[in-house]
């Protein structure tokens, strides 16, 4: 595993557009948006804010990629309010409400204080599936945690990922249900 840098964003950004295509949750997150971008500008987005709230890793030959995003805070700067700013704009309200409405039925599950890593998202390039990177990008930070005895958290639509994530110690502990989009809430203590 490598730790990504800011000039690692294309090589993220088309790893996550290429694995999120068809995934439920983002296609319900910007069901509202007429932005034909719409699914590279929310990865650009969800890069920009891992990368300054978290950890961002890539396996080595950069084909699948995990974003954490751990209890450190986002400054609050002028790209700061630039960045959501223009994602309003390119996204539009409806989806902008949507996303942040379910950002904070996530966020209200994860601890107050103390250490926590928080899998915002993964992706690997379809023709690299099934060769365990994902695995091994979990595991990476799940060892890392382990020091700390932090938990870990993550969130999915995808029922066929819950038995995947169980395998690597992971467990349901809520589903959210918004207008019929059920997502699952995982964690796992380290």
């Amino acid at each position: 595993m490598k730790k990504a840098k800011f000039e690692d964003k294309n090589v993220v950004v088309d790893i996550l557009t290429k694995s999120f295509k068809d995934d439920p949750h983002i296609n319900f997150l910007l069901e509202k948006s007429k932005n034909k971008n719409k699914l590279r500008i929310i990865m650009e987005y969800v890069f920009e804010e891992s990368f300054n709230k978290g950890e961002i890793y890539l396996n080595e030959d950069n084909t699948a990629v995990a974003l954490w995003n751990t209890s450190k805070k986002e400054k609050f700067t002028w790209k700061y309010i630039y960045r959501n700013i223009s994602f309003l704009f390119n996204i539009g309200l409806e989806s902008t409400l949507r996303i942040l409405k379910m950002d904070k039925l996530v966020y209200k599950f994860h601890p107050k204080t103390g250490q926590y890593a928080h899998l915002y998202s993964i992706g690997v390039l379809p023709e690299s599936q099934g060769k365990g990177y994902a695995k091994k990008l979990i595991n990476f930070m799940v060892e890392k945690m382990s020091k700390t005895k932090a938990a870990l958290y993550l969130e999915t639509a995808n029922t066929t990922n819950i038995g995947i994530y169980n395998k690597i110690g992971f467990h349901v502990f809520n589903t959210i249900d918004v207008d019929g989009h059920k997502l699952f809430c995982m964690n796992r203590m380290s």
